[in-house]
């Protein structure tokens, strides 16, 4: 009951805000998935007007993977459909309030006009604009900096602080490292740095991301197993295990691929988004009655 109580007034509050952005009755930028039921098919009528499958579908698909996570079940459209029947009934109410023809009202109704003809005319503009496989290996071919996933070691690390204490502390720790104990042990009893509860794990590095000094000692441990000679930077001193050592790869064209054809396709319809609208300019007059260089004055500045 509680949880079911939540989720209604959970949706309830994401419809007025879809409602409020003007998206409820704004077409999907993506493909619409195979309908599941017949998107034709009337749910509920309110005063005579149809609400059917496809607006519960909608309405479901504009909220996202997460709402179809949530809604896309018999409960879930029952609930959409319900907030929909409440949507019918208050815009029934405010045309007879006649708050349809307030000026608010007039410019709201203006602005969606004016961004769901903006939408359709770029959608028209847009939809021939494609990337070839063969545009993709090339690109994938002229930047091979942007596949190559660098040279990568995979470290442990023990951090103690730089006082008179650290040496000790150091000798005690290579004393038991000598003896048997175990390095991420050692690192959960020793180690100042928060990666001390994973056994002092610092995961994959490459250069870079390391300061120089540990940088240097890291990458200078050849094989698995091997432990550093203490090393000083800004925070301390630290003893460094490497745990394995990971070559440089390039990623595969196939692999890459879904996601650079992606990539492309939207840099190409960037630059023909750039190229109609400067086309646009030269067919319709445009006026700017303010200069790009000068900022907007500051309110209540005398």
């Amino acid at each position: 009951m509680k949880g079911s109580f939540a989720r209604r007034t959970t949706f309830g509050l994401v419809l007025m805000a879809l409602l409020a952005a003007g998206w409820a009755w704004a077409a999907p930028t993506e493909p619409a998935p195979e309908p599941k039921t017949d998107p034709e098919k009337v749910l509920a009528r309110v005063e005579g007007q149809e609400i059917k499958e496809k607006d519960v579908d909608q309405i479901i698909r504009m909220m996202g993977p997460q709402g179809a996570m949530m809604y896309d079940n018999p409960q879930g459209r029952k609930a959409v459909l319900d907030e929909l029947v409440s949507m019918r009934l208050f815009a029934l109410k405010g045309a007879a309030e006649k708050l349809d023809q307030t000026p608010d009202f007039q410019a709201a109704l203006e602005t969606f006009r004016v961004q769901s003809l903006a939408r359709a005319a770029i959608d028209a503009a847009l939809k021939d604009v494609s990337v070839t496989d063969e545009e993709a290996k090339k690109f994938y071919d002229g930047h091979p900096d942007q596949f190559t996933q660098p040279e990568r070691v995979r470290v442990r690390h023990i951090l103690v602080s730089d006082d008179v204490t650290s040496a000790d502390t150091i000798a005690k720790v290579q004393a038991e490292l000598k003896g048997g104990v175990s390095f991420d042990e050692l690192a959960k009893t020793h180690s100042l740095c928060p990666s001390s509860a994973q056994g002092g794990d610092l995961g994959e590095v490459s250069k870079g991301q390391m300061v120089p000094e540990f940088e240097s000692a890291a990458f200078a441990l050849k094989n698995p197993g091997d432990v550093s000679e203490p090393v000083k930077t800004q925070f301390g001193w630290h003893v460094i295990k490497l745990e394995s050592r990971i070559p440089e790869t390039v990623e595969p064209f196939d692999t890459v691929k879904p996601q650079l054809l992606q990539y492309l396709t939207n840099e190409k319809k960037g630059e023909a988004f750039k190229a109609a609208t400067e086309l646009l300019k030269k067919t319709y007059k445009v006026e700017m009655l303010v200069s790009e260089d000068v900022a907007p004055a500051e309110s209540g500045k005398k």
